[in-house]
């Protein structure tokens, strides 16, 4: 087998409110703003955790003439991984999420499923 020729770069979020989004992912998770851009049609700003700004990345993505982002049921969560699940639930309730699952544990893992305040999923695990 050879060696992949790709890495995982980035994972790129609609938002219908770039400052709330903006403000959610920083108080929540730590993220802050390495790079934007602010083209005609769409705002997009590039969100790194402290660290990891070679990425992969979070890029949240608003559009200008204000179309329905709303998110859809065809995709999945957006999964973090954190040295302490009840801690980081506690902090992203904090900032707004709302719980769609609450902490439980399986095997090796504790798991929280949190929606955010756009209405992204978030799933929260915790190696144990």
């Amino acid at each position: 087998m050879t060696a992949p020729t790709v890495k995982l770069g980035f994972f790129k979020l609609n938002v219908p409110d770039m400052d709330a989004a903006l403000r959610f992912y920083e108080q929540a998770f730590g993220f802050a703003v390495v790079q934007s851009f602010d083209e005609q049609e769409f705002v997009e700003h590039i969100m790194a955790l402290p660290g990891q700004e070679a990425g992969p990345n979070l890029l949240l993505v608003a559009y200008k003439d204000g179309r329905d982002v709303t998110p859809g049921k065809g995709h999945g969560p957006v999964g973090l991984i954190t040295q302490d699940i009840d801690e980081q639930v506690a902090r992203a309730l904090a900032a707004g999420a709302t719980v769609t699952v609450p902490i439980f544990e399986m095997p090796g893992v504790k798991v929280s499923m949190l929606r955010a305040p756009e209405g992204h999923e978030l799933e929260i695990i915790q190696l144990t």
